[in-house]
């Protein structure tokens, strides 16, 4: 039987932002693609298959949203880098709550990883930059395919997220906002709503959260 870390060290504290265009400091980044399709994804909670590409990213101008559907252009990616891939991950996720929720990773063998992807319809890919703002560290997702056009910051930590300095490329927080996890973008993806999102933050405007330390 696997042996679990204590219940304490399995949940993950971040806070997550909307950006509405790539800040330069990603020139300075440490870059991954991410590739992950859902077993099952429902009220925020999800499981979750990922693969990883170090050291690289992929330009994402090329999907066709009238013929890369279901999937088809995120496998087509995948097709291209199975070659480049440095691991593989099973992963159950809770929703976040107050900018914490649970997460249990497991390592898994990568064809079998590649081959449960090859066979999903709910796959998002993103290139990763990660970097060190200040005392934090900050991931820049750059979402493709069905998802083109997304970029969300996030920034982890192993407690609570308070007295958090927030970048100005951060537009507005979007910590529990379930439109914005990934399980949710595998099925209701960022091309079906960006045009009314976009239109309800320039009614709204900018919300940030009030943590307190």
């Amino acid at each position: 039987m696997m042996d679990l870390d204590p219940i304490e060290q399995i949940f993950e504290f971040e806070r997550k932002f909307f950006v509405s265009a790539l800040p330069d400091v990603v020139e300075h980044a440490h870059h991954n693609l991410i590739i992950q399709g859902y077993v099952f994804a429902e009220d925020g909670y999800g499981i979750r298959v990922r693969v990883t590409a170090p050291d690289m990213t992929v330009d994402f101008s090329d999907f066709n949203p009238d013929t890369d559907r279901f999937g088809a252009y995120e496998r087509k990616v995948l097709e291209g880098v199975v070659g480049k891939l440095s691991g593989a991950w099973i992963t159950v996720k809770s929703p976040p709550v107050s900018g914490q929720r649970y997460e249990l990773d497991q390592q898994l063998d990568s064809a079998v990883a590649v081959s449960i992807l090859q066979r999903s319809q709910r796959i998002v890919i993103k290139n990763r930059h990660s970097i060190w703002l200040g005392e934090d560290g900050w991931e820049i997702d750059e979402f493709g395919g069905q998802n083109h056009g997304l970029i969300l910051a996030e920034c982890e930590r192993t407690g609570p997220v308070v007295d958090l300095e927030i970048p100005d490329f951060c537009e507005t927080e979007v910590s529990s906002d379930l439109r914005f996890t990934n399980d949710n973008l595998s099925k209701h993806p960022w091309i079906g709503w960006e045009s009314s999102y976009l239109a309800e933050l320039a009614t709204k405007g900018p919300f940030f959260e009030d943590f307190e330390s």
